[in-house]
């Protein structure tokens, strides 16, 4: 394994260029950078041009049509842009599910978020779902095509092309455990001794023995797996729920069925024997929104997470009812391909105005104000703005979506309160220090397997989900899962996975 150097290195100089730190005087008008003639009207002789936005998160806010008729208000004032902006938010558990039925309609829409771990990026792509942007950009988007380096497109490219903008945020992935720091500390726990999940069950134990009322650990249908493949030492190549993935080191890239690993078998058996003992409830995979109502309300004391970055603290703490919290990282940072497709918005083949959405993308990319609008919302209205130019949200008021990564640039956002004004020069820092996987930059082409990928697919939600929040024996469904997921076409998939992986490493 290698440093990230120039690959990234780039990238993250056009990151720095084009992300300045918001605060309390962001410019309400046109953004350094961005003149009225790169977006350009999007008036037809007078009339609103729609635009619907799909997003995950914790579903629909109460509110949204505020923020929504303040958004094409101010695009309108500032840039002559006439939209009619509607958002449609659905909880992350319920969201796979729904876009693959828009999709699957036809119905007309405009942006839908994807990644490589919800909505299937690489499966869209390959269903014909999304655009290729590298026109729409070079014509519509000047500023969010140099914002980032070339490294980044082409990290996010299939069969050449581009059909996603991603999230500028934390790249690299480094997993981790939060927990309520009144639990750590009347226990005695150690958190710089805990080096992987398994060191925490005795604690956990402990922790249920004495409130056997609670699930110290919480899990939910959104999937372990993502949030802990590092910590198991294997990074997927298409998605952690399909089989393919490579060993954390292997400079042979050799492509391997995850699913059958020791590291994942006794994943499985952990999961499965926390929840016969009560550290994890029996019925996790049915809980949705990442388990947060629960930790909210005290049931949970610890949750695992995919990417520990600076200012983490603030969100995990609010996820446990504004507690204090204290962390153990169970990996080191790592950058592979996967991080680089982990968050994403794509434009529709159904929209109708493709050039109207790409503008609205680069906007949303480059204007701090907007941006920081869809991510808090009206100042006043549902947020307050701190002396120190932090924000206060508070759920009450009708709008928190606390996606704010999923959006776009999150380097224009302003800070919530409790985090350090710093932030995103530590993030960018973390960026440029993280281990490098030997495979970075490598595309799957999943175009002749595709139909492997929807059965393997359909077998994972059928069998993985509750392997992984302990809801089923691993001794008598794990193999069964394994066979079915051949009988699938797991074996195809990775032998083409291997003809490519061998096929980038001889072109480099």
């Amino acid at each position: 394994m290698k440093k990230v150097n120039k690959w990234l290195a780039l990238g993250l100089a056009g990151l720095m260029a084009a992300g300045g730190l918001a605060g309390c005087g962001t410019d309400k008008g046109t953004p350094a950078g961005t003149s009225n003639t790169s977006a350009s009207s999007a008036k037809d002789a007078g009339e609103t041009v729609p635009l619907k936005w799909y997003l995950a998160g914790s579903g629909p806010q109460a509110d949204v049509e505020t923020v929504q008729k303040a958004v094409n208000e101010y695009l309108l004032n500032t840039y002559d842009m006439n939209i009619d902006l509607q958002i449609i938010a659905t909880d992350y558990a319920n969201y796979p599910q729904k876009m693959q039925m828009v999709i699957s309609s036809g119905e007309e829409y405009d942006i839908c978020w994807t990644s490589n771990w919800n909505n299937n990026y690489y499966d869209n792509v390959n269903k014909n779902a999304f655009v290729p942007m590298d026109d729409l950009l070079k014509e519509n988007a000047p500023e969010l095509l140099d914002s980032m380096d070339t490294s980044i497109w082409d990290a996010v490219k299939v069969k050449g092309k581009i059909y996603g903008v991603p999230s500028q945020q934390i790249f690299p992935k480094q997993n981790y455990v939060v927990i309520v720091k009144e639990y750590a500390d009347k226990y005695g726990l150690d958190v710089s001794k805990v080096q992987s999940l398994s060191d925490l069950e005795e604690f956990f134990k402990a922790v249920k023995k004495d409130n056997p009322d609670m699930y110290p650990f919480a899990a939910s249908s959104n999937g372990l797996m993502g949030k802990h493949n590092v910590a198991l030492g294997f990074e997927s190549i298409v998605s952690v729920n399909i089989p393919g993935a490579i060993k954390i080191g292997d400079g042979d890239l050799k492509a391997i069925n995850q699913f059958e690993s020791d590291e994942v078998k006794e994943f499985y058996e952990m999961m499965y024997r926390w929840t016969q003992e009560g550290l994890v409830r029996k019925d996790a995979v049915t809980v949705s929104d990442n388990a947060v109502p629960d930790m909210k309300a005290g049931k949970h004391i610890a949750a695992i997470n995919a990417t520990y970055k600076p200012g983490v603290e603030t969100i995990e703490s609010a996820n446990f009812g504004d507690k204090e919290v204290v962390f153990a990282t169970l990996s080191e940072p790592y950058l592979a391909t996967e991080n680089l497709v982990s968050s994403l918005n794509a434009i529709s083949q159904t929209s109708k105005n493709p050039e109207v959405a790409m503008k609205f993308l680069n906007l949303v990319n480059t204007d701090e104000t907007l941006y920081n609008m869809l991510c808090f919302g009206i100042e006043g209205t549902h947020y307050t703005l701190n002396q120190d130019g932090t924000v206060k949200t508070d759920d009450a008021k009708g709008y928190n979506p606390n996606v704010d990564w999923m959006m776009g640039n999150q380097f224009n956002g302003l800070l919530r309160e409790g985090q350090e004004s710093d932030l995103w020069e530590k993030t960018k820092e973390l960026n440029v220090s993280a281990v490098e996987s030997e495979a970075l930059g490598f595309a799957f082409d999943s175009t002749t397997v595709t139909n492997e990928i929807a059965s393997v697919s359909a077998v994972y939600d059928q069998y993985g989900k509750a392997l992984e929040t302990g809801g089923v024996d691993p001794a008598t469904v794990l193999p069964e899962f394994q066979q079915k997921l051949k009988t699938a076409g797991a074996e195809k998939i990775i032998e083409e996975m291997q003809r490519q992986l061998d096929e980038w490493k001889a072109s480099k």
